[in-house]
């Protein structure tokens, strides 16, 4: 093998490997830094949630919330599927992003945060008939 061709494959092999290193990095600070205000703890006991949405088949109860800024709310997924929770509009899930809450497996909780004031929609990206409203004061 010749001398370039060596320092070729060198290259392509350090590349991929900082890829695969930033892409981990970056998955590792999204899970936990890239967005503080959603709080997952399913397990606190010290946790005051301010209100409950739960997921089922037919969607999103109750269909409207109203809450405050700073308040913890707990989304339960009691439906056999995954759900997807993000804010509107879909796909983008833009308007308030401590609705993007992410997975949310079957038969499980996950408490967030909200601090954005105003009325904002969200849905299950997985089924994005499946909408809701949430009133932030």
């Amino acid at each position: 093998m010749s001398k370039s061709v060596t320092i070729g494959v060198v290259i392509v092999i350090v590349l991929a490997g900082g890829y695969l290193l930033f892409n981990k990095t970056s998955l590792y600070k999204s899970s936990s830094t890239s967005t503080p205000k959603t709080a997952v703890n399913n397990t606190a006991a010290d946790v005051k949630v301010a209100a409950n949405i739960t997921y089922a088949n037919n969607g999103f109860s109750p269909s409207l919330t109203t809450v405050k800024s700073g308040d913890v709310v707990a989304i339960t997924n009691s439906s056999p599927n995954d759900l997807q929770m993000q804010s509107d509009p879909h796909p983008a899930h833009t308007d308030d992003t401590d609705l993007n809450v992410g997975v949310v497996k079957a038969s499980s909780t996950k408490n967030f945060t909200v601090t954005k004031t105003g009325k904002f929609g969200f849905h299950n990206h997985l089924n994005p008939s499946h909408t809701a409203e949430i009133t932030i004061q």
